[in-house]
């Protein structure tokens, strides 16, 4: 007999010769960027908490800040009127906060378009939930849509306990249906001044009020706007860091020069160097700022090859050296601290300068950095730094997509596992943006929505989906991960799955909209295709081994109908592992909760007498092949036998109740 082999000549990613999905280590570099989305933190709620003490700790309350904390303990609602720059969402954040006692996270619905519009439904609200819904950046014709579900949407939130925060703009407020006008709270912007000391001193800056005027602080700030102040703070704090030995006056004297540039000494800096070498050099250290000098060299380097900057055809030794290039650009080369530019806030001013004042270059600049990030030597922090300030540059000129375009483009080719961790860090810059993350949420839904990603794509996106969109917007995070769930076949590892389901089990809420998703309500016995009756198991046996108050009305009626799609489509050597781990969970549940696993179990076969006599054989063998707890499980496979009879209406079942079927709540 002939044996045939395959032979493999080369490769330009990583690849195998068997059957089934491919994944080599990219859950490795999963759990890489995992770990840096969360700071170190096993539990990402845990990051966002965290992330709103920052936040509250540096907060000064608006004028009608009082008025809005009434209106929500009294009513659980209320509605912030704010202009733009009043510190209106950060307010809702703070006075949802604040009202936090009972550990609920914090969530934000985001009314969208397509699989993302239905957001004020009944099942986007649970019990105790803190809920914040941003109409702030509306126009007429959405506000009006909303609101059409606004005062059912509040009856609702009231009904479970919820607080409910909404935003809209003054110019909307007459808008407003006439029986929510009693809870409009206006809220003013805060003191800038109180806000700088706020931010100074949580850095150990204790400056008076007297001291913040002798500075002539305050007259600059009645002017700036408000995101302006923590980044002076910041500047402020960068400048002591430099000149510890120095007094306020002078660190704010520095920080003021950088903040009150407005591009203008920047612009001068950019037209008074010699050539477009020493632009690519002076771009170059902006953007890896503190690098070593052979880095920045490479990166020049790279930089002008890719603009198309002709060859300089001097012989190199003729040329001057680095030390005296970085010279002319005012970036001396620091001992143990790389390149950086001599004054404070340079960097941040000259990237801004080439993405404002060099449009046609920017699809260059993005392949230049994706080029940096494959070819350097760049340690952990470097890293963090280019992505970072990539983000800011391509945000700030409006261009989310470029961040969606650049981690693909690191994430596509043979090398893509090991940028995976970048590319996840990239979309969160994009996704916790508070202007653009609603557009990069849904260019991710477009992306997700089509198929063939390449692997290590879409696993970036499952790690920010799940670190990062579900903290916030975890119905929109729960819609992107069912679409890469789909599409990950039947291999033992699945991520995106196994990120669907765990936020899924969550809360009841998120549970029964998965289900909805997974076993939408019909005339006709439900069915489902093959990729979601392996989401429905996943799912089942999570649920099935969670805490009984998971399983509300709605989350028994889907899990039931469910259950009856997959014994009426699949095989049973599919879903009988599933029936056993169900059972497992009725055996380790107390008396209450088994019978309610067991009747929900029970009622899908009411219509299916082959598939209940199959079932009954799985419970007996299941029960039979049990050691230490065996007479146990004999009493959970016998409990299970009765609830089959009740269900097909053979016998009653008194002590096995189920909850009622209703969709009002989860």
């Amino acid at each position: 007999m002939t044996t045939f082999t395959t032979s493999v000549l080369s490769a330009d990613a990583p690849m195998h010769s068997g059957t089934g999905d491919q994944h080599v280590h990219y859950y490795y570099d999963m759990k890489d960027a995992t770990r840096r989305l969360r700071a170190q933190d096993r539990d990402p709620r845990n990051v966002a908490e965290r992330d709103l003490n920052w936040l509250y700790q540096r907060f000064v309350p608006p004028g009608g800040f009082g008025r809005a904390r009434g209106l929500l303990r009294g009513h659980g609602s209320v509605v912030l009127s704010g202009a733009a720059g009043s510190g209106r969402r950060t307010a809702a954040l703070m006075l949802l906060f604040e009202s936090g006692a009972d550990g609920a996270g914090i969530h934000e619905i985001d009314p969208g378009h397509g699989e993302d519009e239905a957001t004020l439904d009944r099942g986007s609200i649970g019990d105790g939930d803190r809920v914040v819904l941003d109409l702030s950046t509306s126009d007429t014709t959405r506000y009006l849509r909303v609101q059409t579900e606004l005062a059912g949407f509040r009856a609702v939130a009231e009904k479970r306990r919820a607080r409910l925060v909404v935003v809209i703009s003054p110019h909307l407020k007459g808008s407003l249906a006439p029986e929510l006008r009693h809870l409009i709270a206006d809220v003013e912007r805060p003191p800038a001044d109180e806000l700088m000391m706020r931010y100074l001193r949580r850095q150990g800056i204790a400056l008076s009020p007297v001291e913040l005027r002798e500075t002539a602080v305050a007259d600059h700030l009645a002017k700036a706007p408000l995101r302006d102040v923590a980044w002076l703070a910041h500047l402020i704090g960068v400048a002591r860091e430099r000149d510890p030995r120095g007094r306020f006056p002078e660190w704010w004297a520095e920080a003021l020069a950088q903040v009150m540039d407005h591009g203008t000494r920047t612009a001068r800096f950019i037209a008074g160097l010699e050539d477009g070498r020493q632009r690519a050099l002076a771009l170059t250290v902006a953007m890896l700022h503190g690098s070593p000098p052979d880095t920045i060299h490479q990166a020049s380097v790279d930089l002008l090859n890719r603009v198309g900057h002709p060859e300089d055809e001097r012989p190199r030794l003729d040329r001057a050296d680095l030390t005296s290039e970085l010279a002319k650009i005012s970036a001396p080369v620091e001992t143990g601290d790389g390149v950086r530019f001599r004054d404070l806030g340079r960097d941040r001013a000259v990237l801004s300068h080439f993405w404002t004042y060099f449009p046609d270059l920017r699809p260059d600049f993005r392949v230049w950095v994706e080029n940096c990030l494959r070819t350097l030597r760049l340690d952990g922090e470097a890293r963090r730094s280019l992505v970072a300030r990539f983000a800011e540059q391509a945000l700030r000129v409006g261009q989310p997509e470029d961040l969606l375009g650049l981690a693909r483009a690191w994430t596509e080719r043979g090398d893509g596992r090991r940028l995976l961790p970048d590319a996840a860090e990239l979309l969160a810059h994009g996704l916790r943006h508070g202007v653009h993350g609603h557009a990069l949420r849904r260019q991710i839904l477009d992306c997700v929505s089509r198929p063939a990603l390449p692997t290590a794509f879409r696993l970036a996106i499952v790690v920010v989906c799940e670190e990062v969109m579900a903290l916030r917007h975890p119905d929109q995070a729960l819609v992107r991960l069912h679409h890469l769930a789909r599409a990950e076949g039947s291999s033992d590892r699945r991520p995106a799955c196994d990120a669907l389901t765990a936020l899924a089990i969550r809360e009841r809420r998120l549970c029964a909209y998965l289900l909805r998703r997974l076993v939408p309500h019909s005339e006709e016995a439900p069915r489902f295709p093959t990729a979601d009756g392996r989401i429905f198991l996943a799912l089942a046996d999570e649920v099935s081994g969670s805490h009984a108050s998971l399983m509300g009305p709605v989350v028994v009626e889907r899990l039931s109908a469910g259950w009856a799609a997959v014994l009426r489509q699949l095989a049973q050597e599919v879903w009988a592992p599933h029936v056993e781990r169900w059972l497992d969970a009725a055996l380790a549940a107390d008396q209450g909760h088994r019978a309610l696993l067991l009747a929900t179990l029970a009622d899908s076969g009411a219509d299916q007498p082959s598939a209940v006599s199959r079932m009954y054989v799985v419970s007996r063998r299941w029960a039979h092949a049990r050691v230490s707890d065996r007479v146990e499980a004999g009493a959970v496979a016998a409990h299970f036998r009765r609830c089959l009879d009740a269900a097909q209406g053979l016998a009653p079942l008194a002590f096995a109740t189920s909850a009622p079927h209703t969709s009002e709540m989860p």
